[in-house]
């Protein structure tokens, strides 16, 4: 008993101390902040609130402080040959697996380190609001109990390895079109159940380091300056600690945004937080203690980074491990649709030929445009992960079918005009300077015939060095017809685009050859008034003004004999980072070109006709959806994508991937259809908690496939559900218990899923609502018990009359399924006072 005591003891000793080590350290932080704090000058201080150039910020030498480094980062550690490109966001919450969006957040960390990077710039955790929403793909779920546990475990991960996660975008940015200025307009109940849980998570469960202000205006105000946005709800209300980052040029102001709680304004150099700070805090406009807390903030996170103390950070070159990892992402992010007649798995033994047809096959689509994209150190094609997985034996005939643009064409000099003395010539006008930031006396200018510049490792004049300097072109565009076109630019490094005064594309920062463009309408023999801006920082130096006028679809009609010869068509359909991109939404549901011609051609010449969608959001498939026996959806599976394909073909990996999002029968069945895209730059968010399946099960509209759908090539049963009790105090927890069998012949894993119904609310709520899941990998025949722990919180909703959450007494219903339609075990218990 004496031993048992002192064991105690000695355990609770070693508790406090622990607790007291951890409470100095942290003390000793904000003391090693407080002392760097005192020790600087105004100009100093403001210096850190401002970006030195488009990806890193200032140091100051004298004390120590040294710059930080970021990186766009959802997928991968961006800008950096060799990185690791891992499945885009909607295929990791396609996953249903936070352990293993964690290890996939260590991993970008642990390359983050390898490529000196103190910040990733992610995750992005906005709602899948629209179908068609341009940078779905990026981000995780149209439900924010999945998105929050998908941004928990990537933050998580990347901050285990001392690098910051800066989620993002705050607030209400879900939709590409006119989000430099689109003012969102939602109620608080909306904000604080739909849109707001995955940043509050991210706060106080992942404790992110810092936080990306959105582009847009939020009830009028844009998010940069937004007190209600950035200190009463994120600082206040949430409890953040880090600080605040503009999205790129999202600043807007300097007083009000200082105000407001935003902490650094990027890229830079600033135009907002920089000597207009400092002037303002002269003339007393602006108190100094407002300046030293948002420095304090930033120091006590470099101190967190241990990047002030000098510590070098481990540069593991664990590359061959990620892509291990990101193999296995892409196998459980894959969904399989439909599979009539158990077409899948396919058998390679009894099979002599294969037809691969579509435009996705020959090249990996590793994700949509845009900030997100890595230059990945490898790519595997869905033609060369089956040509190695079946070698010799099987014959495979390859078509393309449809052949989309890599990139536009670049826009001739009979359309572009600019001001030559006093007529009008053809060309743009270029202003040339010997800097990156387009400022000062320039060099010379010039009128350009067209901006379709490849300068390789030189220069555009002998005058102009070779790295570090930048253009502006200026001029009148006039289209020879009316109708949409996209305007892109192609550039390396960065490039905007400005149309008759407004920016549409952002291609700004250090970056390969990459284009972005924008959906436009022009008018046939309009004229519109064209500003480009380019820079160069170092390497090759390219810069093009593309567009791409919508044209007429068709398809190679040779595509039908092959698929007539073929015993087995693999039929490769979907998005390139041309139609799904940052800076646009889609036009609607349907796949781009002639592919929805094409499937169906296809599937007449022979029934045996597998569809694998690439994409980041849902597409129309009621044209063709009876003809075809079996859908896969890839969504964007990474750089593994042809192997992992191959894998969950031939049945060596057992699909167990589940819908993220809702998939509607048409695109108006959405909640959205009717208040898209806003009406004089006011977007209203008119479906108010109605977001995705809340709305289709609440409302009783059918979808196509419901949100959490997936099938195996196994089958699985859910049995027995227990409730530790029927009656849950206000501060209890109730415990549920289910039982998950594999009732068929293969090894695979299921997503048991977890919703609640208030049935006695005394406001509207969402029929259910997602509040628990797990996945269960299972033997053929084998059984597990999963455990649910559900409190007050998962019953409450946002009471807009007390500004505060309210969960009723009353009666709920637990319902437990494998996806939101399919419910196979209910349960009933009662909240009471």
């Amino acid at each position: 008993m004496l031993r048992s005591k002192s064991i105690i003891k000695n355990v609770v000793v070693l508790f406090i101390a622990t607790l007291l080590l951890f409470s100095c350290k942290k003390n000793s932080s904000k003391d090693k902040a407080k002392d760097l704090l005192s020790q600087m000058t105004l100009e100093e201080k403001v210096s850190l609130l401002g970006g030195y150039d488009d990806m890193t910020s200032n140091s100051i030498g004298r004390l120590g402080i040294p710059k930080l480094d970021m990186a766009n980062g959802p997928h991968g550690v961006g800008g950096e040959e060799g990185a690791t490109f891992f499945s885009s966001g909607i295929s990791l919450a396609a996953t249903w697996n936070p352990e293993l969006v964690e290890k996939v957040g260590e991993a970008i960390g642990e390359e983050a380190n390898y490529f000196d990077k103190e910040i990733m710039l992610g995750p992005c955790v906005n709602i899948h609001r629209l179908p068609i929403g341009g940078r779905n793909f990026e981000s995780y779920s149209e439900d924010p109990y999945l998105a929050s546990r998908m941004g928990v475990a990537w933050i998580k991960g990347v901050q285990s390895k001392d690098v910051a996660a800066c989620v993002k975008h705050y607030a209400g940015n879900e939709q590409e079109f006119e989000r430099n200025g689109v003012n969102v307009i939602m109620d608080e109940r909306t904000f604080h159940e739909i849109h707001l849980p995955a940043f509050k998570a991210a706060v106080q469960e992942a404790n992110t380091y810092t936080v990306m202000s959105a582009y847009n205006k939020f009830r009028g105000e844009f998010c940069s300056e937004n007190k209600y946005l950035l200190t009463d709800v994120l600082r206040n209300e949430l409890g953040f600690d880090g600080f605040v980052i503009s999205d790129w040029d999202a600043t807007h102001s300097t007083i009000p945004s200082a105000f407001a709680g935003l902490d650094m304004e990027m890229p830079g150099p600033p135009q907002y937080f920089g000597d207009s700070l400092i002037i303002a805090v002269k003339n007393g406009k602006l108190s100094e203690d407002v300046i030293d807390q948002k420095v304090l903030d930033i120091l006590r996170v470099m101190l967190k980074l241990g990047v002030i103390d000098g510590t070098a950070k481990p540069k593991t070159d664990n590359f061959e491990a990620h892509k291990a990892l990101s193999l296995k992402v892409s196998h459980e992010s894959i969904v399989l649709l439909k599979n009539e007649k158990n077409l899948l798995p396919l058998n390679k033994n009894k099979i002599k030929t294969i037809a691969v047809i579509g435009p996705m096959a020959e090249a990996a689509s590793l994700g949509g445009g845009g900030s997100s994209e890595v230059l990945a150190s490898d790519s595997i094609s869905i033609l060369e992960g089956l040509k190695n997985k079946l070698g010799n034996s099987v014959k495979i005939n390859y078509i393309n079918a449809i052949k989309f643009n890599t990139e536009f064409p670049s826009i001739g000099s009979k359309y572009l005009y600019t001001m030559e003395g006093n007529k009008m010539v053809h060309g743009l006008t270029g202003v040339y300077y010997n800097n990156v930031h387009l400022q000062g006396e320039p060099v010379f200018s010039r009128i350009d015939k067209d901006v379709n510049f490849d300068w390789g490792q030189g220069s555009p004049d002998e005058r102009i060095v070779k790295d570090g300097f930048g253009v502006r072109w200026t001029g009148v565009l006039v289209p020879p017809k009316s109708g949409k076109y996209k305007l892109g630019v192609n550039s390396n490094d960065g490039s905007k685009l400005f149309l008759n005064g407004k920016l549409i594309v952002h291609n700004w920062g250090n970056h390969a050859a990459k284009m972005r463009s924008a959906l436009v309408y022009l008018e046939k023999g309009k004229s519109y008034n064209i500003m480009i801006e380019y820079f160069e920082t170092g390497g090759s130096a390219s810069m093009k003004f593309q567009w791409e006028p919508q044209q007429k679809a068709k398809f190679d009609s040779k595509a039908i004999d092959i698929a007539k010869d073929a015993d087995i068509v693999i039929l490769s359909v979907g998005m390139t980072k041309i139609f799904e991109c940052e800076g646009f939404d889609r036009e609607n549901m349907d796949l781009p070109g002639a592919q929805n011609q094409l499937i169906k051609a296809v599937a007449e010449a022979n029934p045996n006709t597998i569809v694998l969608i690439t994409g980041g959001t849902p597409i129309s498939m009621m044209s063709w959806i009876n003809n075809v026996p079996a859908i896969v959806e890839l969504f964007y599976p990474g750089q593994e994508e042809g192997f992992a394909v191959a894998d969950i073909l031939f049945g060596d990996v057992n699909p167990s991937g589940k819908l993220p999002d809702t998939f509607p029968k048409y695109y108006k069945d959405n909640p959205t259809y009717p208040f898209y895209p806003g009406k004089n730059s006011t977007l209203v968010y008119g479906e108010g908690i109605y977001v995705g399946y809340r709305y289709y099960d609440t409302k009783s509209v059918e979808p196509l496939f419901p949100f959490g759908f997936g099938l195996s090539y196994t089958t699985f049963a859910l049995s027995d559900m227990e409730m530790d009790k029927t009656k849950l105090n206000k501060d209890g927890e109730l415990t549920v218990h289910v039982k998950v069998s594999n009732t068929g012949k293969r090894a695979g894993a299921e997503i048991v899923q977890l919703y609640i119904h208030d049935e006695e609310s005394s406001v509207d709520r969402e029929y259910k609502a997602l509040k628990g899941f797990q996945r269960v990998e299972l033997a053929p025949g084998e059984e597990k018990t999963v455990l649910f722990k559900i409190d007050r919180k998962d019953l409450a909703f946002y009471d807009m009359q007390s500004h505060g959450w309210k969960a009723e007494a009353g009666k709920f219903k637990i319902l437990v399924g494998n996806s939101s339609k399919d419910i196979a075990l209910t349960g009933e218990f009662e909240l009471v006072d």
